[in-house]
């Protein structure tokens, strides 16, 4: 499916598993911007598209909205002192970017879409910060079903063959309602489960 889907549906099933909290809102939206597109980092090498261009500015915009919800909270687990405290984090974040890098190399739907890439990013996302793994974990589990949906086979058990269901093309009808499904999920989520709205009435009042 195309990128705007994948966050889309990627951050409302990270919402839906987000404790109803500041705290819960900030890190879902971080984790779940971010794991819901990560995949697809293996399109970097290519030539940029419209779409890729779309959906990495929306995972930023998303992440950073998340990171500034309660910048604070999160800024504890980087600051200085911890670092110093918990050296390995540096090493941690180096092996994460280490395997980025690897994934940014190869070919599309290829290690990036792999079950072996989501079991180690998650795990070094854990270790450099508990409370937004869970929901990358989450934001990258929804890429790789939605993508075992369409036409052009995943290699999700990398490095055996690609496989998928065939069922829809990346750019079709399915991939429109994906999208639509996400956005008012993520919508409700914001209304019910966050109260937004009504925390919007409290500051006009």
């Amino acid at each position: 499916m195309m990128s705007k889907t994948h966050i889309a549906v990627g951050v409302a099933a990270a919402l839906a598993a987000a404790p109803a909290s500041t705290e819960g809102l900030s890190y879902a939206l971080m984790g779940g911007a971010a794991g819901s597109l990560i995949c697809d980092i293996d399109r970097s090498s290519e030539r940029p598209s419209r779409d890729v261009k779309q959906g990495w500015a929306i995972a930023f915009t998303v992440f950073f909205a998340g990171f500034m919800h309660k910048s604070y909270a999160y800024w504890q687990t980087f600051k200085a002192e911890n670092l110093l405290e918990n050296p390995l984090r540096l090493v941690y974040l180096g092996l994460l970017i280490v395997l980025f890098l690897i994934a940014i190399n190869g070919a599309h739907r290829g290690f990036s879409h792999s079950l072996l890439m989501f079991a180690a990013s998650s795990v070094l996302i854990f270790l450099i910060n508990r409370q937004t793994s869970l929901f990358y974990a989450i934001g990258f589990l929804t890429h790789l079903i939605i993508d075992l949906l369409n036409k052009k086979p995943v290699r999700i058990f990398y490095p055996a063959k690609g496989v998928c269901l065939g069922w829809f093309y990346a750019d079709g009808i399915a991939n429109r309602v994906l999208l639509l499904s996400g956005c008012a999920a993520c919508a409700a989520l914001f209304v019910i489960k966050f109260q937004v709205y009504g925390n919007i009435l409290q500051v006009i009042r």
